[in-house]
């Protein structure tokens, strides 16, 4: 045979090559299986693609603020509903004047919308004794609850709350002489005041027998530090505000440690009212990362914890 009639090595390889990819083609075709009107079907396909992925990814539109935040912007006034008998969060000097952390927390708030708003802002107060305030809110009498609310979970299908701001849990309150007590753990054994019925009575009976605590009941928060003072009792468990009113005085008491159980404070609005909660988390964040936050819990609340 003639040398040019044959094929060279690099031509049969390419050769090979090519019915090779084409024979994959061939199968790929086949796998789709495109009998008549299967096209149309593939363009649906790729329109519903095409229109998940729009859904899924786009940028959405910003939420039209809610009814109760335009009306703040127009008016210029927040409603608050407020019991102001709960120093030192909240009380009245007989004139009108209120002063407590929370009126503090609303004031830096109305700052906040102000500023971000160009519209100034002010608070109205509403008084409203602590039990009515929820139905006063459902029912429109003012816009948030900021009276030293704790969260509960039985209230969120009536209202929406805030981030919370402060810890109001039971404390563990010692002689100033003491510097062996850090946790609970260190009371094993040792007389211990409660308050009957409160939540660090409930707190130091869950620990009664593993620990042996030997509990000693009282009426009143007052009478249990009373007790401390005078060396009956070791300890006592209770919260920030009954400490903080029996020490306005000199007591030779202090707390030691974060709070036994958590009770978070929170503001509480309707849940329509969307955009105003989400204007109140802001500051309450912001409060929290800058450190005003704990400026006010120091300046309202006696800062002893070691």
């Amino acid at each position: 045979m003639p040398r040019d009639s044959q094929q060279s090595p690099v031509a049969s390889r390419q050769s090979h090559v090519s019915s090779y990819r084409v024979h994959r083609l061939k199968r790929w075709f086949a796998t789709w299986d495109l009998r008549p009107g299967t096209l149309p079907l593939l363009i649906l396909a790729l329109i519903l693609f095409t229109y998940w992925a729009f859904v899924t990814f786009a940028p959405k539109p910003l939420p039209k603020p809610d009814a109760t935040w335009t009306q703040i912007l127009e008016t210029g006034a927040l409603r608050v509903g407020i019991d102001p008998s709960f120093p030192p969060f909240e009380s009245d000097d007989g004139k009108g004047n209120l002063k407590g952390l929370d009126i503090a927390l609303i004031d830096e708030m109305l700052r906040a919308w102000s500023l971000a708003n160009d519209t100034p802002i002010h608070a109205e107060y509403v008084y409203t004794g602590y039990d009515g305030l929820y139905d006063a809110l459902k029912s429109g009498q003012f816009d948030a609850i900021v009276s030293a609310l704790p969260y509960d979970p039985k209230k969120t299908e009536d209202a929406a709350f805030s981030h919370s701001y402060f810890d109001g849990g039971p404390l563990i309150v010692v002689r100033a002489s003491d510097t062996t007590t850090k946790t609970f753990y260190d009371l094993q054994g040792k007389p211990i005041g409660i308050e009957l019925g409160s939540t660090g009575d409930a707190f130091a009976r869950r620990w009664e027998r593993r620990l042996k605590f030997n509990l000693r009941e009282y009426d009143t928060p007052t009478n249990a530090l009373r007790a401390l003072q005078s060396a009956q009792v070791d300890a006592v468990f209770t919260d920030i505000i009954a400490f903080n009113e029996f020490t306005a005085n000199p007591s030779g008491v202090k707390t030691v440690g974060a709070p036994l159980v958590n009770e978070w404070m929170v503001i509480a609005v309707r849940k329509d009212t969307y955009t105003l909660l989400g204007q109140i988390n802001g500051v309450i964040d912001a409060m929290k990362l800058d450190g005003r936050m704990e400026q006010l819990w120091k300046q309202f609340t006696v800062n002893s914890r070691q």
